[in-house]
């Protein structure tokens, strides 16, 4: 694991009272209740309920108090926030982290193609190449697993990522693993079956499939862990 931070955060913890919506929480931070935003549109349900403590960090303006940057299961502070995880794997790509990756590349974020938005685009000679990031956030057994609820916005990235790759540009999908207690990934085929078939699919066209691990500290850092999770599909 790096010890340079990716991300650092000035926590508190709280305890969740509801799930107001999608993206927002009530919660109590000794006797004071407070709204919290949570940008992570998942299901969330064996991280995000009432008694669970998360990970928060005051707001200085908007319409909540706070924002909810991980939960606490089981003693580990898990990383739920994905435009975070988007930042910091930004920061991983500038640094030349990865191995697999191509280095020497000009990487930006928040590209389109046929009305469809990717996390990161970049440039090679073989023409424009994609970037997917995709939060797997539940853990069972070591395992980490995405989706936690069916995603056709998920199912259209990768059906238009393997067309790209079978015309020649680089593309990749990349599970961002943050539980402490997983060292591994695979889809969730009880979840949403048609994501493993339209992922063994994708492949099969070239695109590539990557696992990498960022960890949230107690102290607020997000810590760049393993970067080549094993994938299983």
């Amino acid at each position: 694991m790096t010890s340079s931070a990716l991300a650092e955060f000035d926590l508190f913890t709280a305890k969740v009272l509801q799930r107001d919506s999608r993206v927002t929480i009530l919660a109590s931070g000794g006797a004071n209740e407070f709204r919290a935003h949570l940008r992570n549109t998942g299901r969330l349900e064996d991280l995000i309920y009432p008694g669970v403590t998360v990970a928060c960090e005051w707001k200085k303006s908007g319409k909540t108090d706070a924002r909810v940057i991980g939960a606490v299961d089981g003693g580990s502070y898990v990383l739920l926030d994905t435009f975070v995880q988007e930042k910091a794997f930004g920061e991983v790509l500038e640094e030349g982290n990865l191995d697999w990756f191509p280095s020497e590349v000009e990487v930006e974020g928040q590209v389109s193609f046929q009305g469809k938005r990717f996390d990161f685009g970049f440039s090679t000679k073989k023409g424009m190449g994609y970037i997917e990031l995709k939060s797997a956030v539940t853990c069972e057994n070591g395992w980490a697993s995405y989706p936690d609820a069916p995603s056709e916005r998920g199912i259209e990235h990768v059906d238009l990522l393997g067309k790209l790759s079978s015309e020649g540009h680089p593309a990749y999908v990349i599970f961002i693993v943050t539980h402490p207690d997983c060292d591994r990934f695979r889809p969730n085929g009880e979840v949403q079956p048609e994501m493993v078939s339209k992922l063994k699919c994708a492949r099969e066209m070239g695109v590539k499939l990557f696992g990498i691990k960022m960890v949230l500290t107690e102290s607020g850092k997000v810590l760049l862990g393993e970067t080549d999770v094993p994938v299983s599909l």
